[in-house]
C-alpha cells in the first residue's frame, strides 16, 4: 500500500511538472508572436514593398522654352511649352487638368459609402526614413470611419479604429505582438503626442478621398498664384494594374511651398482619383543625382482597391471577435 501511495504522489507530481512546462512553453509561444491576435492570410506573404509599388521613376520634367522665365508670361497659353508628344501636357494647362481630373474624382468618390484598400505607408520623421508598411484598411465615408490593421513595417500586428463622433472622439489603437497583449487597447487624442509619434499626419486625413482634398488645396494657392513651378500631366501610364495619369509638380524655390519640393501624383484615369503620391522635401548641400532618394518625405499608395463592400458598424468595432482587440472593461 505504502509503495502505491508512493508511486501515485510521483505520477501526479510529474503530472502536474509537464502540465507547467506546456503552460509555460503556450505562453512563450502566444506572447514572442509579433502578430496580434487576428490574424490575417494576407501577412505570411506580404513584404515590407510589395513589388507591385515600386513605382517606375517619373519622367524628368522638360525643359521650359529657352529664355522663358513664369515671371515673363502673361498669357496663360505660353505656358505649355512647345512638344509634339499629345501625351505629355505642360505648365500651368497640366496643374488646371490634374485640378480638374481631382475635384471631379472627389465628388464621385464621395458618394462612394464604403471600401477595403492595401494601404502602403512610407515617411520621415524627425530625419529619418521609415522602412515602410502595408497596412490592411477598411473605410466608410459616413460617418468617417477607419479599420486598419499593419500587415508589415515596425508595426507589424498594431491594429486601430476611429469613428467619428465615437468612442468619446478618441482613436482606438492596440499594438501588436507582446506589447499589445500587456496595455489591450489604447485611447488617444487623434492628434496628441502618442498618436502622431509615428505619423506625419492625424487619422482624420487617412484615405482616398481625404488625400484628393488635400492635393486640392495646395493645386489650388499654385493656380491663384500662377508662377513658381514646373509641372507635366503624363498619359498611358499604369499603376496597380490600372491605366493611369501622373502628374508631375517641381517648386522652384521654398517662397512657393515651403513644405514640398517636388511632388508626383498616380491618377486612377476611370475613377480621377489619387492611388499613390510621393513628396520631397528641400534640403542643402543634397546630391543631384540622389536628391528624390534623399528628400523622399511622404509616400503613400492605395492598391487592390474594392468598393461598396457593405461594411457595416461591426466592422468599425473593437469587440469584434475577428479582431480580437483586448479592450478593457
Amino acid at each position: 500500500m505504502t509503495r502505491q501511495r508512493r508511486s501515485k504522489r510521483y505520477f501526479v507530481k510529474n503530472f502536474l511538472v509537464i502540465l507547467i512546462a506546456c503552460g509555460a512553453m503556450a505562453i512563450v509561444h502566444v506572447n514572442s508572436d509579433p502578430t496580434a491576435v487576428g490574424g490575417s492570410p494576407m501577412e505570411s506573404s506580404v513584404t515590407v514593398a510589395p513589388p507591385l509599388l515600386q513605382l517606375p521613376p517619373s519622367p524628368a520634367l522638360p525643359d521650359r522654352i529657352s529664355g522663358e522665365s513664369n515671371e515673363d508670361v502673361k498669357d496663360e497659353e505660353q505656358v505649355v511649352s512647345h512638344v509634339e508628344d499629345p501625351t505629355i501636357l505642360q505648365g500651368i494647362w497640366a496643374l488646371k487638368m490634374t485640378e480638374t481630373l481631382l475635384r471631379k474624382g472627389a465628388k464621385s468618390f464621395q458618394k462612394v459609402p464604403d471600401y477595403t484598400a492595401s494601404f502602403y505607408k512610407q515617411e520621415r520623421l524627425n530625419g529619418v526614413l521609415s522602412d515602410g508598411s502595408t497596412i490592411e484598411m477598411k473605410m466608410k465615408h459616413e460617418p468617417f470611419s477607419v479599420y486598419m490593421k499593419w500587415l508589415s513595417g515596425s508595426d507589424r500586428g498594431q491594429q486601430a479604429i476611429y469613428v467619428e463622433d465615437q468612442n468619446d472622439g478618441k482613436l482606438l489603437v492596440q499594438p501588436g505582438g507582446i506589447k499589445g497583449r500587456l496595455t489591450g487597447v489604447l485611447s488617444l487624442d487623434t492628434d496628441g503626442s502618442l498618436a502622431m509619434a509615428k505619423s506625419l499626419h492625424p487619422v482624420t486625413q487617412v484615405g482616398i478621398l481625404e488625400l484628393a482634398r488635400t492635393v486640392l488645396k495646395y493645386q489650388e494657392k499654385d493656380l491663384e498664384r500662377g508662377t513658381g513651378f514646373q509641372c507635366h500631366l503624363l498619359d498611358g501610364q499604369s499603376f496597380d494594374d490600372r491605366p493611369c495619369y501622373v502628374f508631375t509638380c517641381l517648386y522652384e524655390s521654398p517662397e512657393f511651398n515651403s513644405e514640398y519640393r517636388k511632388s508626383i501624383l498616380y491618377i486612377d484615369k476611370e475613377l480621377s482619383i489619387p492611388m499613390c503620391v510621393k513628396n520631397f522635401c528641400w534640403a542643402k548641400d543634397a546630391n543631384p543625382e540622389t536628391i528624390d532618394e534623399e528628400t523622399l518625405i511622404e509616400f503613400y499608395a492605395y492598391s487592390d482597391l474594392k468598393m461598396m463592400k457593405k461594411l457595416d458598424v461591426n466592422d468599425f468595432n473593437a469587440k469584434n471577435r475577428a479582431y480580437r482587440m483586448r479592450v478593457r472593461r
